[in-house]
């Protein structure tokens, strides 16, 4: 019976230190992934620059890319702009805007980045035709903007130090449950440029 006892509390000793020892990991890696990241030359950041809250517009960015942004007390946002032209007439595009923000959490038994949206805050643009360019140009003033709600998940984000442009800068890798990965990000802000991070729509129509 005592040896039993004896084991009973050695493997509890042992998945003690095996949760500390991950939760010494995430707490690194927190601290790494705080700040605005962005894919190319860095247009794209999320931020009151790319989405109005007020006016529930977007500001269209001088070119395509993807930012997210991350807190250290688990708060995240994203900014997305796409677009692609259509092959039977190169003056035809169809672009896509995305904005949400919410809450984000590592799983502490693999690591999985899960992002919650605060549910009602999220939105998108999107057009399709010849008339994209011109309602671009009016920062999409023209352009229909409807609800976008999505939780996502990525494997454990990868982040390390390479030449963008020449220069040492932060890279962050991520990559879907699939294995698909992103376009890497680099770190263009620290602290980030976020919105408040709080439910906006809650604020904006006076409910609270």
């Amino acid at each position: 019976m005592l040896e039993l006892h004896t084991l009973a509390m050695a493997v509890l000793v042992a998945l003690a230190g095996f949760v500390a020892a991950q939760s010494g990991q995430w707490d690194d890696l927190l601290d790494d992934l705080a700040g605005t990241w962005s894919t190319g030359s860095g247009a794209v950041r999320t931020g009151p620059g790319f989405w109005n809250p007020r006016t529930q517009q977007f500001t269209v960015p001088r070119s395509a890319g993807r930012s997210y942004s991350f807190t250290k007390d688990g708060f995240w946002e994203e900014a997305i702009f796409q677009w692609s032209n259509d092959p039977t007439d190169p003056h035809c595009v169809t672009a896509t805007l995305l904005w949400q923000h919410g809450n984000f959490t590592l799983l502490p038994n693999n690591g999985t980045l899960r992002m919650d949206p605060f549910w009602g805050d999220g939105f998108q643009s999107q057009w399709i035709g010849c008339d994209t360019t011109a309602s671009a140009n009016d920062n999409n003033t023209l352009a229909p903007v409807a609800s976008y709600n999505q939780i996502e998940f990525y494997q454990t984000p990868a982040i390390s130090v390479d030449a963008h442009y020449g220069v040492a800068s932060w890279k962050l890798e991520m990559a879907q449950l699939s294995g698909e990965p992103l376009n890497p990000m680099w770190k263009v802000l620290n602290p980030p440029s976020m919105l408040p991070t709080d439910v906006l729509h809650i604020r904006r129509y006076g409910l609270e």
